[in-house]
């Protein structure tokens, strides 16, 4: 997997353009870019595999933290706060399975969000298991009763984990 570095002038652009990113991306040194496929790259900063851009059909790139960033990072103090869904312990197995999220499995929705956004998937104890874009925003969600509502973008076990994970080794190791 090649890694590109990003230029000083790439890395501003990519801090003005993605807020979330901002009080990360202040602090680091070097930020890389990794290609997966045609419609992932995850972002390295400082070595560290922080966020992921996917290419979503009908919404365009969208930026999210990876889940080694919530998990694994010292960095996820930084990040800012993102909106939740809670999904129930049935829906836990279907999603870490790459499921996007139907609106029957969820519990209950922390924080506002419009369609687009990036919203955590997390198990009844809090725990973050996905990272999602709402199909709907959460006014919507909220008078649903069924349907697909957020798609699943990156999961606990998927191939982004497990890219985050080498790349973290690989930089450790270096």
């Amino acid at each position: 997997m090649r890694r590109i570095r990003l230029s000083n002038k790439e890395v501003r652009e990519l801090r003005a353009a993605n807020k979330a990113m901002a009080p990360i991306l202040e602090k680091a040194d070097v930020v890389e870019v990794a290609q997966l496929s045609e419609k992932e790259s995850i972002y390295l900063i400082d070595g560290e595999p922080l966020f992921v851009k996917v290419a979503i059909p009908d919404l365009g790139d969208v930026i999210a933290p990876t889940l080694f960033l919530i998990h694994k990072s010292s960095k996820a103090s930084l990040l800012s706060t993102y909106p939740k869904a809670v999904v129930d312990a049935g829906a836990v197995k279907r999603i870490i399975d790459g499921a996007d999220v139907m609106r029957p499995g969820i519990k209950h929705l922390d924080g506002d969000f419009e369609k687009g956004d990036v919203v955590f998937v997390t198990d009844e104890k809090g725990r973050v298991i996905a990272m999602s874009v709402a199909l709907f925003s959460r006014a919507e969600i909220e008078q649903m009763q069924k349907g697909k509502v957020l798609i699943n973008i990156h999961y606990l076990g998927d191939k982004i984990w497990r890219a985050s994970q080498e790349l973290a080794k690989k930089t450790s190791s270096e």
